[in-house]
């Protein structure tokens, strides 16, 4: 074993691809505060819980911003209890203090509210919907590094956000597949109805077809405009990718997440049985094109699925997650839910895309 001074105690595993480095905290590593597990058998999301409820969270992340970020490079997932944040200008400041400005929501994909600033709710998809775990913006040329979510009010059931180490995903993938997409790519396509589902206008924000021209030649998308108005578009992006400090390799795309296949059983036959194919709102191919085979979309889903860990919301809490090393989703619930979203510091696939 080695020691980061006398307050972390790394134990270090070795796996075939990348390292794993599991991290006994100390309560000592910070002052006033209990460093949990969800539970002995799952360390993600690291738990940081305030003894004090009146602590500000964004005044104490101002003073330790260098060791939040020392976990988060690790664990990938932490959580913040039981400090005092009860506003999306109070969300807003904290991610301020501890990663920089928050971003803006482009090319988007799911429906979202504006609540102040960049902060979001962060999804409108109704409450009796699963949201397949996934890593925030990957089919972007540019993407967000760190995400954050604010629980300002927890559901009476379900509602959680389980997430799963991309690292893990990728090394729980057969060689074979993996090899397969880092030579191949995929390929995302969109098709943009005029009065179904996201519109183009939506999405890229603005009234102006120029402006989606121009964002599209820019960003590597190719773009079609179809007689009725609607708008047709894919764009080739890599699976892998290695993270800006660690190198570690991350399994990073939304491949699995915008395939027809992996919707609900019910929604695939409303959607197939009213569109072609490559009418699709949404739909994931290899980057020739050539559809992706059942039995490696079943495996994908498998990975992303044995590596789930899930923790219960409690209102006021604050999640902290690196957007390389942790993908998320949302579970079904009932009652009234309100969790706000921000993202900050953005990544570039032409800086981070991991070679074969």
């Amino acid at each position: 074993m080695a020691k980061d001074g006398p307050l972390l105690m790394l134990r270090i595993t070795w796996l075939t691809n990348w390292t794993s480095i599991s991290m006994r905290v100390s309560n000592e590593y910070f002052d006033g505060m209990s460093l949990t597990y969800a539970s002995d058998e799952q360390e993600i999301p690291l738990i940081i819980t305030a003894q004090d409820p009146t602590l500000s969270l964004s005044q104490w992340a101002s003073n330790n911003r260098d060791k939040i970020n020392h976990l988060l490079s690790t664990y990938g997932a932490i959580l913040f209890r039981n400090f005092d944040v009860n506003s999306s200008t109070a969300f807003e400041r904290f991610v301020e203090q501890v990663s920089g400005s928050a971003l803006r929501y482009t090319e988007r994909s799911s429906p979202r509210k504006q609540v102040e600033g960049n902060i979001y709710t962060s999804t409108e998809q109704p409450k009796e919907e699963s949201i397949f775990l996934h890593s925030e913006q990957s089919y972007n040329n540019q993407f967000p590094l760190k995400l954050f979510f604010y629980c300002a009010q927890a559901a009476e059931q379900g509602g959680e956000t389980p997430i799963a180490d991309a690292r893990d995903i990728l090394a729980s993938l057969p060689a074979s597949v993996v090899e397969e997409f880092q030579r191949r790519k995929y390929r995302y396509a969109r098709y943009f109805w005029p009065m179904m589902g996201m519109t183009w206008q939506k999405v890229f924000q603005t009234e102006d077809p120029q402006v989606v021209e121009n964002y599209c030649k820019q960003n590597d998308i190719e773009y079609q405009w179809m007689p009725d108005g609607a708008l047709k578009t894919h764009q080739i992006r890599a699976t892998v990718a290695s993270h800006p400090d660690s190198g570690d390799r991350c399994w990073f795309n939304h491949c699995t997440f915008f395939n027809v296949s992996t919707l609900a059983p019910h929604t695939q036959e409303i959607l197939l049985g009213s569109f072609a194919e490559d009418e699709l709102p949404n739909n994931t191919y290899y980057g020739d094109g050539s559809k992706i085979p059942d039995d490696v979309l079943d495996t994908l889903r498998a990975a992303y699925e044995d590596n789930k860990k899930e923790f219960t919301w409690q209102t006021g809490d604050v999640l902290m997650l690196d957007n390389l090393l942790m993908t998320h989703g949302r579970n079904p619930f009932s009652g009234d839910r309100k969790v706000l979203v921000a993202m900050s510091q953005t990544g570039h696939w032409q800086e981070l895309e991991a070679k074969p």
